[in-house]
C-alpha cells in the first residue's frame, strides 16, 4: 500500500493502478484502461466481469457471486469484478471476454454498394501562385483566396502558418476547402490525398469507414467495441449512469472520443493514409449516443414526452469531440435524429436503402440493442423504435459475446449438434447469430415448450436423436443445452433464451403497429430489409422459425449490410445525400411504442414461440 492507495494489477495486460481501499476490481480495471464484458453496468446481474485472484486477498464470495459462480469455481479462485473490493494489494487474471478490441468476425463494417454522384464536401484544388513582386504586393492569403471562387472565408487557425509554407512551397500550394470555407492549404500539389471517414456509433459497436473523396471509394474499414458497454449494454443503462454519477456525462463523452479514435486508428493504419490528409468525418447514431457524443444530456428522452435536447444535423470540429486522432482542421457533420429513440441511424438506412423511393411496401429492420423499424406504404414513412435490448448482440447472455474469434455464429442440429465458430477457433462463447439459430433449432425439434421453456429429456418427441437429448441438462431450477462441449462448455439456459424471447417479441410487435397504423397486412409487402451487423447475418429461415417477423415468403427477406453505416458513407460523399438526409426526418411519422394502446398486448402475444 503506498499514499494510502493498494496496487491492483490485471493479468495478461499487465496494467497497474493505485486506488483507494474498497475499490471494486472492475471500477479499478476502468481507471486502468483495461476493458471488461460489464453488461450489466457493474451491477451484478450479468455474471461476466469474471477475474481470478492470482495474489492477495479479496474477501469471501457475495451472494451475488453465488448465484453466477460455482462452488468449484469459487475454490478455483474465481470472483466476479463488480462484487470484490480489495483492501489490500492485489494480482488478478481478466478471465472474462473482454469487451472486444477487435474488428468483429461478422463484420460489422460491411456496407451496401454506393450508386451516387460524387460531390464531396471538400475539395482539393493545386495552384500555381504568381510570387509577389513590388508591381504584385497582395497579401498571400488573398493571392490564393482569389483563386477560390467558392471559398467565402478562411479558417482563422490558417494564418499563422501562411509566411512560411507559402515561400516555402515557391508558391505551388493545395487549397482545401470545406463547403465553404478555406480549411487549410499544403506545400505542392496533393489534391489525390484527398480523405473522409464516416462513422456509425452503435450501442454495442462502432464502425468506421475511410473513403477517398477524390475517388468516391472507401478505402479500408474497421470496427469495435463501445467502450461505454463498461456502464451498461444498453442506453438506458447509460442514460441513467450519467443522471447517477457525478461527472458520468463527460466520462460517457470521453468513452465515445476514445472508441472512434481507436477505429480511425485503426482505418489509418490498414490504408497507410496519413492523418493530416483526412478533411470531414460524418457521424450517426441512435439520439442517445448523439447527446453523449456530443456531451449534451440525455435526461429528457428517460421518460415521457421523451424529447431530447436536439435532433437537427450539428456541424463541428473534431476538436469538439475530444477527438485526438484527427487534426483539428476536420470537420465533423452529426446526421440529424428523428425521436427520442430513433436517431441518425435511422436516416441512414432510409437513405441507403433509398425505402422513400420503392414502389410497393416495404419494412427495413434494424436489428440491435435499439430495434429500429421503418415502413414504407402509400407513400409514406412510419417509424419506431423497439426495446429489444442487447440479447441480439450477446449481451446479457450467460455465454454472449460480440461476433469475434471463439463465438459461435451458426448452429445446426440433426444427428447431433454442429457449430461454426468465428476464426474456427475452439467455442468460447455464442454471438447473436448463434443464439437465433440455435433457439430456432430447438423451436423446430420440439426441445422447447410454446412458453421457452426448455423441456425435459423424457419429455422430448421420441424421434429427437439421442445425442442431442443428452444436451439437455440440469441448471438450476430447469434446464440447459449444451452446444459445445470442450475445454469450455457453452451452453444455452433458460434465461438466455427468455431474453431473446424478449427481444424478438418487441421486434415482432413493433412491426406489427407499423403495418397496423398503414392499414396493410404482411402479405401485402414486398420484402423485408434486415440490416446491421447482426441482421445481416441472421439466416431467414432461423427469423421466421422463432416467429420474430410476420408470415412472408424467405425469399422476400433480404439483408442489406449495416446500410446505417453506408448512410453516413453516403453523405459523406455528396452533399445532395447530405442535404436529403437533413431533410428525411420531416417526411417520417414517428409512433411511440411506450405509449401505443395495443403495443403492450401486441408484445405479449409475440414473446411465444
Amino acid at each position: 500500500m503506498t499514499h494510502g492507495k493498494i496496487m491492483i494489477t490485471f493479468l495478461p495486460a499487465r496494467a497497474k493502478i493505485g486506488v483507494i481501499p474498497g475499490t471494486t476490481l472492475l471500477e479499478a480495471a476502468k481507471q486502468a484502461g483495461v476493458r471488461i464484458n460489464a453488461d450489466c453496468g457493474g451491477t451484478g446481474s450479468c455474471g461476466k466481469c469474471r477475474a481470478k485472484i492470482i495474489d492477495g486477498p479479496v474477501g469471501d464470495a457475495t451472494e451475488t457471486e453465488k448465484i453466477h459462480l460455482t462452488t468449484e469455481e469459487n475454490k478455483q479462485g474465481l470472483c466476479l469484478m463488480c462484487q470484490r473490493r480489495p483492501e489490500q494489494d492485489i494480482t488478478v487474471e481478466v478471465v472474462t471476454a473482454s469487451a472486444g478490441t477487435g474488428d468483429s468476425g461478422t463484420e460489422k463494417a460491411t456496407i451496401i454498394s454506393l450508386d451516387l454522384e460524387l460531390k464531396p464536401a471538400v475539395i482539393k484544388r493545386f495552384h500555381i501562385l504568381e510570387p509577389p513582386t513590388v508591381q504584385n504586393n497582395t497579401a498571400d492569403l488573398d493571392r490564393l483566396m482569389q483563386r477560390l471562387p467558392d471559398a467565402a472565408d478562411a479558417d482563422v487557425r490558417l494564418v499563422g502558418g501562411v509566411p512560411d509554407l507559402f515561400r516555402d512551397a515557391q508558391y505551388r500550394v493545395t487549397s482545401v476547402v470545406y463547403n465553404n470555407l478555406l480549411i487549410a492549404f499544403e506545400k505542392g500539389n496533393t489534391t489525390a490525398e484527398n480523405y473522409g471517414i464516416a462513422v456509425d456509433i452503435g450501442t454495442t459497436s462502432v464502425a468506421g469507414y475511410l473513403a477517398n473523396l477524390a475517388e468516391g471509394k472507401i478505402v479500408a474499414a474497421a470496427s469495435t467495441a463501445n467502450r461505454q458497454g463498461m456502464h451498461g449494454a444498453d442506453v438506458i443503462s447509460r442514460v441513467t449512469y450519467t443522471m447517477e454519477h457525478d461527472g458520468g456525462l463527460s466520462e460517457m463523452q470521453k468513452l465515445a472520443a476514445q472508441t472512434i479514435d481507436e477505429v480511425v486508428g485503426r482505418l489509418l493504419y490498414k490504408s497507410g493514409v496519413a492523418r493530416d490528409n483526412v478533411y470531414s468525418m460524418t457521424l450517426i447514431g441512435n439520439t442517445v449516443m448523439s447527446h453523449l457524443l456530443l456531451g449534451v444530456s440525455p435526461v429528457g428522452v428517460a421518460s415521457a414526452p421523451f424529447v431530447p435536447a436536439f435532433a437537427r444535423s450539428i456541424n463541428g470540429t473534431v476538436e469538439a469531440l475530444g477527438l485526438k486522432s484527427l487534426p483539428g482542421y476536420t470537420r465533423f457533420t452529426l446526421l440529424p435524429n428523428i425521436a427520442g429513440y430513433v436517431g441518425s441511424d435511422t436516416v441512414g438506412v432510409i437513405l441507403a436503402t433509398k425505402l422513400d423511393k420503392l414502389p410497393g411496401n416495404w419494412l427495413a429492420v434494424d436489428v440491435g440493442t435499439n430495434g429500429e423499424i421503418v415502413l414504407a406504404a402509400g407513400g409514406r414513412l412510419l417509424t419506431c423504435s423497439t426495446a429489444a435490448g442487447p440479447a441480439f448482440e450477446g449481451a446479457r447472455i450467460s455465454q454472449g459475446m460480440r461476433a469475434e474469434t471463439g463465438a459461435i455464429e451458426e448452429v445446426n442440429i440433426n444427428d447431433d449438434v454442429y457449430c461454426k465458430v468465428v476464426g474456427d477457433a475452439e467455442p468460447a462463447g455464442i454471438c447473436g447469430s448463434g443464439l437465433v439459430d440455435a433457439v430456432s433449432e430447438l423451436v423446430r425439434l420440439e426441445v422447447l415448450e410454446h412458453n421457452g421453456r426448455i423441456k425435459k429429456p423424457e419429455d422430448c418427441p421420441d424421434n429427437l436423436p439421442v445425442k442431442v437429448k443428452e444436451r439437455i441438462r440440469p441448471a438450476g431450477r430447469g434446464y440447459k443445452f449444451v452446444l459445445a462441449a470442450g475445454a469450455r462448455e457453452v451452453a444455452i439456459t433458460q434465461k438466455d433464451i427468455s431474453e431473446l424471447q424478449l427481444a424478438k417479441g418487441a421486434i415482432r410487435a413493433g412491426i406489427q403497429v407499423l403495418l397496423d397504423e398503414a392499414k396493410i397486412d404482411p402479405v401485402d409487402l414486398e420484402g423485408i430489409l434486415l440490416a446491421g451487423a447482426f441482421g445481416s447475418n441472421l439466416r431467414p429461415a432461423s427469423i421466421q422459425q422463432i416467429g420474430m417477423f410476420p408470415g412472408i415468403e424467405l425469399s422476400r427477406i433480404k439483408a442489406v449490410g449495416n446500410a446505417a453505416g453506408t448512410g453516413a458513407v453516403m453523405a459523406l460523399l455528396s452533399r445532395d445525400q447530405l442535404e436529403l438526409a437533413k431533410n428525411l426526418p420531416g417526411r417520417v411519422e414517428h409512433i411511440e411504442l411506450s405509449v401505443h394502446q395495443g403495443f403492450q398486448q401486441l408484445f405479449i402475444d409475440s414473446l411465444g414461440f
